[in-house]
This record gives structure tokens, sequence and C-alpha cells, in this order.
């Protein structure tokens, strides 16, 4: 039943449910795990759990989306992985291959800003077991546990110039984003409308003020993110 069930996409997920909160606990007990790695291990080894975990994360995309083909759900407007989330996992080995602090600290603005909030406020349709449950949480946490045993294991402290470059390189993407939207009909990154399930979005008005609202608030975000470095920087120096 448990197999045959892991091919539906009728299954209803409820947000702050079981399924969700153990999900969020096994996510804390992994990244508890891939910190004390990342301390104990060397700079080979982290590599190539860093090059295992990204893999991981691009197969799962692509398993995903070959899945939706074979099924016929495959939905242009939907499943293109054109969300940061989405893309960061997709393009995963080419992004956490070789430790970069250039490309490694708009990364970690993004997810840990973004995808966190995937992670607490899951836009999720189907729940637990099938296989869109899982890679969608995958996706999510996965990239958070990747960021952090980068951010462990090589010592990349991104830098506060860094909140400005994400900020820039968010808004391009955008403005990118925004045209395919439209030839395709689509929503992603919720240009066009908030997303059905509830989120944080619900509180920042109607669109397009929500999205005047997430701009003011992505720098407030990244900002948030960047104390842990700022601790980590005042620790060292002491």
């Amino acid at each position: 039943m448990t197999e045959i069930a892991f091919f539906r996409d009728d299954i209803a997920f409820a947000s702050f449910g079981q399924s969700h909160l153990y999900t969020v606990v096994l996510s804390c007990a992994l990244l508890i795990l891939l910190v004390a790695m990342g301390q104990k291990l060397g700079r080979n080894h982290n590599l190539l759990v860093s090059r295992v975990l990204s893999v991981f994360l691009s197969l799962t995309v692509i398993s995903f989306i070959a899945l939706e083909l074979w099924f016929d759900r495959f939905d242009i407007g939907v499943d293109l992985p054109f969300s940061l989330c989405n893309l960061f996992a997709l393009l995963a080995p080419l992004l956490f291959w070789n430790p970069n602090l250039k490309r490694f600290e708009i990364i970690y603005f993004a997810v840990m800003s973004g995808t966190f909030q995937a992670i607490i406020t899951p836009d999720l349709y189907t729940g637990f077991p099938t296989y869109g449950f899982f890679k969608y949480w995958i996706c999510h946490i996965g990239l958070v546990l990747t960021v952090i045993h980068h951010l462990v294991s090589f010592q990349l402290l991104p830098t506060a110039k860094g909140i400005f470059k994400t900020f820039i390189w968010l808004n391009i993407y955008l403005l990118a984003i925004v045209p395919i939207n439209w030839l395709l009909d689509a929503n992603y990154f919720y240009l066009m409308q908030k997303p059905i399930n509830p989120s944080i979005l619900d509180l920042f008005g109607p669109w397009p003020v929500y999205i005047l609202v997430c701009e003011l608030l992505a720098m407030g975000f990244f900002a948030v993110a960047y104390i842990p470095i700022m601790l980590i920087n005042r620790r060292s120096s002491n």
C-alpha cells in the first residue's frame, strides 16, 4: 500500500501536522550530525560529503520531473525548476562542487532566508508518503543542510557586502521570471498571485503590494541571516 501511495498525487498535506513536525525534527537531527561531521572530518572528506549531497539534490529534482512526465502530470506552469529552491537543488553540483566564497555568500543569504521560510510555511500540495512530498523536503531541507555544512566545513564566511550582492542578483532573477510567467501563464516565485496554501505572504496585503513588501523584507531577512556570521567573526577575533 505504501509503495502505491508513493506514486499518488491526491494525498493532502497539512501544515504543522504530524508529517510536517516529524520532518522538521528529523532535519534538526541531521543538521546536528552534519555540523559535527564538518568539524571532525578533514577537508577532502568534507568535500566528498558536500559533493554527494549536491548530486543527491540534483537527482531528486530530475527524478521528480521524470515521474511527473511518466504519469502525465507535468505542468509547465508549475513544475519547471524556476523557483530558487528547485533551481539551486538542480544546479547543486555546480554550486557546491568546489568551495567558492563569492558564489557561496549569495547562495547562503538566499537559502537561509527563502528556503528556511519554505520549511516553516511549506507551499506543498501532496502529503506523506508521495514522491512530491519527499521531493519538496529533500530539496528544501537538503539545501539548508548543504549550506550549513559548507559554512562549517570550509569556513566560508559571507560578508556584509554579500547582502547587497544577493539583493541585486535576486531582483535580476525576478525580472527574468516575469516574462516567463506571462508567457506560460505561470506563477513562479509567486509574482502573479499568492500561493494557495497559507503562507507568510498572506500577511503582506494583496497583489502587487505583497511583492513590494517582500522586497523590503528581503534585506531584513538577509541581515538576520548575517547575525550568525557576525557572532562567528566576533568569537574568532576574541
